[in-house]
């Protein structure tokens, strides 16, 4: 084909791509939904502006590639291990059982058992570029749900590589016996491929990376942080393996090491470029929908929210987490995530799934995403509020985990309720205590509370639940502090305390200028704004540094 004709093609992508991308931050949505939007629009079964997709697809598996090399340069082994037994079954649980019920019920429906899987697999997936986008804007990342949902988006990213090899296994058409004996090859090979990456990366590339920053060219840097993400990723193509594998790996093997940041920075720009043109690819793939196939896609898209939704809040319910917490989970994460694109990419384009029912996920999904921020934003009200339907005032109160104490009314008079026993709880409990002050902490991690119990009055307790407060005596308390870093539970937290008791003073911690007002507005006294704390202790040892510096100088200055 004609070079210049498929340069001007992947130009006009790229800029389309942009335009949608924009307009989709305008309206408060992830570039990406802009990107596939922009895909439909341009690709050939809409209006055929692009018709070299074979081209394209080649340049959007270097970006799903690079996309799994710099996820990958994310993960250290000792990251890995810093999970934790709870957040590592949370994923492990939430991965297998979307699997089985996607599995299942789509085999009810008629589907082959590898379509069925395939299905599954998508389920299982959610979206990390967007979930944490939104929970980081609207600083919720440290909340429990923000916790649990980071745990399971980690342990998703990890489960891609072994879906995608046996996704592409059963995509071949082998069943059966076969196919395990394929799968089993398959992972063989990955070791080997892994191991043969691990010796490279380990001894030989520390001394390329040397040589190059000794030779003071910034150029060489960046070419060899591109050649070893695309050589990995053509290593594993080499070897009959997805290039995504020799991405990953390479990127984990890669993240213990000094340099992995700079590798990571030098690969992001042309990440960017070569992702931006997978999820076009994808839109290319499908046709825009008519009004009725739009109303069935809004329609599928119920159905998955609800259904992902009910299975995470369902294992982390089993997890002991409590209800509140574990409903707001399901709902942050029970959107169609940019991993499902891929595997069902793979499914489609080698007639593993029939392309009408790969029209309908692709809108479902979109409609999915579209739909993340709205499910983010009340998911915490929403929790709440079928929390307070589903469990009795008993059930509640063992829900949250407060274990019942019969505690004297005389002893729960005039202390100070602590909110969180983080390091601003710390603080604020070492102050009450060195001035004899009675206070009683409510904290909502097991760990925390099990190892402080001994020498702090502490307990387990959710304080967006007014019985939980009443229990605590926040009628008979001096004060309240909330520590805690979350907007939306603080907001709460203040507006519970101050409808239960009208004229005890609140203080609230506001990790943010701009959850100021809001803060105020919910009922709290005195607002302590971290972004103002912090500028004012920069400014003040800014001044310290600048004028101990020009002592020095004047010092150093003067004769001897």
């Amino acid at each position: 084909m004609d070079q210049w004709k498929f340069l001007a093609e992947i130009v006009m992508l790229l800029g389309v791509a942009m335009v949608f991308g924009i307009v989709a931050q305008r309206l408060r949505q992830n570039a990406v939904i802009g990107y596939l939007v922009a895909g439909i629009a341009l690709g050939p079964r809409t209006f055929g502006v692009i018709h070299s997709t074979e081209s394209v697809e080649v340049l959007a598996e270097l970006g799903v590639a690079l996309l799994l090399f710099t996820i990958g340069l994310e993960f250290s082994w000792q990251r890995l291990r810093g999970f934790g037994k709870v957040a590592a079954l949370m994923g492990v649980f939430q991965i297998s059982v979307s699997i089985a019920v996607g599995t299942a019920l789509t085999s009810l429906a008629g589907f082959s058992l590898g379509a069925s899987f395939v299905w599954g697999a998508t389920l299982a997936m959610s979206s990390t570029a967007v979930v944490l986008r939104i929970l980081i804007e609207r600083a919720e990342l440290d909340s429990p749900a923000g916790r649990n949902a980071l745990s399971i988006l980690l342990m998703q990213d990890l489960a891609v590589v072994p879906l995608l090899i046996m996704v592409s296994v059963l995509a071949d058409g082998v069943s059966g016996a076969s196919a395990a004996i394929e799968i089993a090859m398959s992972f063989a090979k990955a070791a080997g491929l892994i191991l043969a990456f691990f010796v490279v990366i380990r001894y030989l590339l520390p001394r390329l990376i040397d040589a190059a920053a000794s030779a003071r060219n910034r150029d060489l840097p960046v070419v060899l942080a591109i050649a070893v993400s695309l050589g990995c990723s053509w290593a594993a193509h080499a070897v009959g393996l997805s290039p995504v594998l020799g991405a990953f790996a390479a990127g984990i093997l890669l993240a213990d090491l000094d340099f992995s940041e700079q590798i990571r920075a030098d690969v992001m720009p042309l990440r960017a470029a070569f992702v931006t043109l997978f999820f076009t690819s994808i839109g290319m793939l499908a046709a825009l929908p008519s009004v009725m196939e739009f109303l069935i896609s809004a329609a599928v898209a119920l159905g998955l929210v609800l259904l992902k939704g009910a299975i995470i809040a369902g294992i982390l319910v089993l997890l002991r987490q409590p209800l509140p917490i574990a409903i707001q989970t399901g709902l942050i994460l029970a959107q169609i995530g940019e991993f499902s694109f891929v595997l069902a990419r793979i499914a489609v384009t080698k007639n593993l799934l029939p392309q009408d029912a790969f029209d309908q996920f692709l809108g479902a999904s979109v409609v999915t995403l579209l739909a993340t921020p709205y499910l983010i934003q009340y998911a915490g009200p929403v929790a709440h509020w079928i929390a307070d339907r589903v469990l009795t005032k008993d059930r509640r109160r063992k829900a949250v985990g407060l274990q019942e104490q019969r505690v004297e009314s005389k002893q729960k008079k005039g202390r100070v309720i602590v909110v969180g026993y983080g390091p601003a709880g710390r603080a604020v409990a070492d102050a009450l205590k060195e001035e004899k002050i009675p206070y009683f902490i409510l904290e909502m991690n097991p760990k925390t509370v099990s190892s402080c119990r001994v020498d702090q009055p502490i307990e387990i307790g959710d304080a967006t639940q007014p019985e939980i407060l009443e229990h605590a005596g926040i009628v008979h308390a001096a004060a309240v502090v909330v520590t805690i870093p979350d907007p939306g539970i603080s907001r709460t937290i203040v507006s519970q305390s101050r409808m239960l008791a009208p004229e005890i003073p609140i203080l609230v911690r506001a990790r943010y200028s701009m959850f100021s007002s809001t803060l105020e507005s919910a009922g709290a006294s005195t607002v302590v704004d971290e972004e103002w704390v912090v500028g004012e202790i920069l400014a003040r040892r800014t001044l310290d540094a600048v004028l101990a510096r020009a002592r020095a100088i004047e010092q150093a200055a003067e004769p001897a």
